[in-house]
């Protein structure tokens, strides 16, 4: 059997990295600030070509991608959490057994000998 060796503070280190690059450190910047300043730009594109075609073309650009776009940040950021919360369960796990393997030492009832 393959053991594990997880380090709680080594996981924790990727996923504030990770957390950095989905949403940054105030929520609003890394791959959710850039999907919002792409969405912002777009609109603005919109205004500053004051062309009935163009302005339509880029909304339904946005209409297209928007979706998808937050999508992504929502997607990576549960899969942030889901590793965050599966390595709590990991560990826990691990203290679960210990204790039970701790509170059965020198149980020697039912042996049956």
């Amino acid at each position: 059997m393959t053991a594990w060796d997880i380090r709680p503070a080594g996981v924790g280190e990727i996923l504030t990295e990770v957390s950095g690059y989905v949403g940054g450190s105030d929520g609003a910047g890394g791959l959710a600030g850039d999907v919002d300043e792409v969405l912002s730009l777009t609109e603005y594109a919109s205004s500053c070509a004051a062309s009935g075609p163009i302005s339509t073309a880029l909304a339904e650009f946005v209409t297209s991608v928007g979706g998808t776009l937050g999508a992504m940040v929502a997607k990576a950021a549960s899969a942030a959490t889901g590793c965050g919360d599966a390595t709590v369960a990991y560990l826990d796990g691990n203290l679960e057994m210990a204790a039970e393997a701790q509170a059965n030492a020198g149980n020697i009832g039912g042996l049956d000998i």
